[in-house]
């Protein structure tokens, strides 16, 4: 059996993997000081309480990541970190293996939907991430940047200062909070809006989008706008056969996807126009899913 391990910000997915299928799965919230030591330990009590024989663990996280060499995780606060030296206190002999959490998930989605060609996925949270896919292998760059577009340079209009240090990048008008932050910009031009500034939230936006309030219209429209550049974009560098969109914003359904179908048309260059942007399947389960394949489909 394999596991997956998705590591987030203030929770931990783990799951158990057996002939494509998730057989067991559950959260844990970690401190950032013993973060890997209480996910080693709570894997290796939970398979000898079920008896459960190992030979791969899969590990996801939100940051960079190069030979189990962990460089920076800023939303946790672990810098410099080496997963190898710790799991070893607590397995011996299993094999191990990272990457950044939104390229496992790209993987998790490409072995789900049987996609062997390339594909890229999206993520469309409180930030923007990316994962590319090959063969059901993560292609990952020199630095392990290539999924890295929530830092592609895509908006010169307001030119909001991103987390990484940049300007414009396109996390910043296109995630969660992108949207609520063009919601607050724009507010000023739209008196009669229904969208409640008090519970603001990209889940808000987009319900009153449906509902044809001018604001939320004009908020999802500019977020789509930049998406489908986005991925224009990508197209020309990865020419993936299919873009999968997932994460909590993707929610938002039919009616986001088509806005941004309909500018990726019309941003991409002819001969890649017709690649499908489809939503992904798996969810929040994405992660573990994917990274119990880090060693391959075995």
């Amino acid at each position: 059996m394999k596991v997956g391990i998705d590591v987030g910000g203030t929770t931990v997915k783990i799951g158990y993997v057996e002939a494509d299928v998730i057989k067991y799965d559950y959260e844990i919230k970690t401190k950032k000081e013993t973060l890997f030591d209480d996910i080693f330990k709570n894997v290796l009590d939970f398979t000898q309480k079920k008896n459960i024989k190992i030979d791969f663990i899969g590990i996801g996280v939100p940051g960079n990541v190069k030979n189990n060499i962990i460089n920076r995780l800023p939303n946790v606060g672990i810098y410099d970190f080496d997963i190898i030296k710790c799991a070893r206190k607590y397995f011996k002999d299993v094999e191990i293996k990272s990457s950044n959490d939104a390229n496992v998930a790209a993987l998790g989605e490409a072995v789900y939907s049987k996609v062997s060609e390339s594909c890229f996925m999206v993520t469309l949270g409180t930030g923007v991430g990316g994962g590319f896919v090959d063969n059901y292998k993560i292609v990952e760059g020199a630095h392990c940047n290539i999924g890295e577009i929530g830092h592609l340079f895509i908006d010169n209009i307001h030119n909001y200062k991103c987390n990484c240090g940049l300007c414009g990048c396109l996390e910043t008008v296109s995630s969660a909070t992108g949207i609520k932050r063009l919601a607050y910009e724009y507010k000023k031009d739209f008196e009669k809006t229904k969208i409640d500034f008090n519970n603001l939230s990209a889940k808000e936006v987009c319900d009153k989008a449906k509902l044809n309030d001018p604001l939320a219209v004009k908020v999802l429209d500019e977020v789509s706008l930049n998406l489908g550049k986005a991925l224009a974009t990508i197209s020309l560098c990865t020419d993936p056969s299919v873009f999968f969109i997932g994460g909590g914003v993707a929610a938002c359904g039919e009616y986001l996807f088509e806005l941004i179908r309909k500018y990726y048309k019309k941003y991409a260059l002819y001969s890649v126009k017709d690649t499908p942007i489809l939503p992904a399947k798996l969810g929040n389960k994405a992660g573990i899913f994917g990274a119990s394949y880090l060693g391959g489909l075995k």
